[in-house]
């Protein structure tokens, strides 16, 4: 297994690796496979595999997106519009809508109106998946009807288990969730946006020269996504992720998100003693938290990224967010400044430091500093998002 994809077997319950599924895949079966945010179910574009795949999502008709290894792929069905998106965005979380007439796709892939949806998946080891089967894939995502989409692939193995279906399993570890994937209608006339969603109106437009349509029943805005970045996901962001769901509650702003994630973290871990007890002192409770690596996946689903130290920021530059990362105190002073909230000086936002400083390995009273310092900067920008929302 080529381990440059980032593909990896955590059990026998979870297949063989790239080779072992492409292999089954090939020979009709379905498979659990990573996309952008979550994972999904699919198989080849044959009529044994779409007629298992709309069994298992309990569907009459197909309309399931189509994976494709690139743009030459279906270059002519998407008009010279689609294709200025198409390469803007391929690789990438952009699915393009197009009619179909030559057939080039089986109509059992296809929406009831003939038309098929395309993309270019964002991952590596989607991507090598595609070129180890050597055809299309469909795309589904990975939930019973009405559930919510795994994140990982012993989730997704699960749900389909709860259906009756054994499929093979391409693990790409834990996903970062958040926003699907864009949707454009692309063809002969001008590109209609159907669905919100990870690549922004206003990059869509960029690319395009001009404004896009936006469709009457398109879903309202996406969410705002923040990430809580430190370094190992274990003490700041996730004491920091915590105190901003408080606060989103409390303030009844709708429309946001909030997670974390570690630049250096391994997956699974529990927050550290020190940052759950600092926590637990304050009513919040982090039992349940599970450190996550950052990824590149991550940072594109993100709206603004917050980070702890200078160190977490040029990492989140580096994966492309340079323009949505900003270190959680300045934009905390930024906040306040421009909300007409007083400076204190030397014990002030203003005053200090830009990072916020590693609790890890001291004891509790430096935990708790830490919690009262993560209070004070994420209750400020998420009162100036609050204002700005309002």
């Amino acid at each position: 297994m080529p381990a440059a994809f980032g593909t990896r077997v955590t059990g026998p319950a979870l297949g063989g690796g790239l080779a072992d599924c492409a292999r089954r895949l090939r020979a009709g079966e379905l498979a659990v496979h990573p996309a952008e945010t979550v994972y999904g179910f699919g198989g080849t574009l044959e009529r044994r595999p779409l007629e298992a795949l709309r069994a298992l999502k309990g569907r009459q008709s197909g309309g399931f997106v189509v994976l494709i290894p690139a743009l030459e792929s279906a270059e002519p069905l998407l008009g010279d519009a689609g294709r200025l998106l198409a390469r803007a965005f391929w690789p990438g979380p952009l699915t393009l809508v197009a009619d179909d007439p030559a057939g080039c796709f089986p109509a059992g892939a296809k929406a009831p109106d003939g038309s098929v949806a395309l993309r270019v998946p964002g991952r590596e080891d989607t991507l090598a998946l595609l070129r180890e089967v050597g055809a299309p894939l469909t795309s589904t995502s990975a939930n019973a009807p009405g559930g919510r989409p795994a994140v990982t692939a012993a989730e997704a193995l699960a749900t389909a288990r709860g259906l009756g279906h054994e499929l093979a399993v391409l693990d790409g570890g834990r996903l970062p969730g958040g926003r699907s994937s864009t949707l454009v209608r692309a063809g002969p006339g001008p590109p209609l946006l159907l669905r919100r969603g990870q690549v922004a109106e206003r990059d869509l437009a960029r690319a395009l020269g001009g404004e896009i349509v936006v469709s009457e029943d398109a879903p309202g805005p996406a969410p705002f996504v923040i990430t809580f970045v430190c370094t190992g996901n274990t003490c700041r962001s996730p004491m920091a992720e915590a105190i901003a769901r408080r606060a989103v509650e409390r303030g009844g702003v709708s429309g946001i998100e909030v997670r974390s994630a570690g630049v250096a973290a391994g997956l699974g871990a529990p927050a550290s003693e020190g940052a759950r007890r600092a926590a637990a002192e304050a009513g919040l409770d982090l039992a349940r938290h599970r450190s996550t690596p950052l990824s590149r996946e991550m940072v594109q689903s993100s709206s603004l990224i917050l980070c702890m130290g200078r160190s977490h920021a040029d990492q989140v530059e580096a994966l492309g967010g340079g323009d949505r990362c900003r270190l959680l105190r300045e934009m905390a002073a930024d906040t306040s400044r421009a909300g007409g909230r007083p400076s204190t000086g030397e014990t002030g936002l203003a005053g200090r430091t830009a990072e916020v400083a590693d609790p890890f390995g001291g004891g509790d009273d430096l935990y708790r500093e830490t919690f009262l310092e993560l209070e004070e900067a994420v209750e400020a920008v998420l009162g100036g998002l609050a204002r700005d929302r309002g």
